[in-house]
């Protein structure tokens, strides 16, 4: 079977069913953010995965980076 998709592979096979559990897609202001849930030294945080959007200045701000932390509103 060959799948067609820019989801990556771990999206959408995930190792297991704990590890899918933890993400959270969310909706921003010109696109959307996969986000991983991670208990860190302040509680509940969110970790970016992926950013979603059709803006190519979006992948330019810094605050959407892959691996930076994110406030849920």
């Amino acid at each position: 079977m060959i799948l067609y998709t820019y989801v990556n592979q771990e999206a959408i096979f995930p190792t297991d069913e704990k590890d899918f559990s933890r993400q959270e897609m969310v909706d921003i202001p010109g696109g959307q953010l996969l986000l991983e849930k991670e208990e860190g030294e302040y509680g509940l945080q969110y970790k970016i995965v992926r950013l979603f959007s059709t803006d190519p200045n979006m992948y330019l701000e810094n605050k959407y980076n892959p691996g930076e932390y994110f406030t849920k509103q």
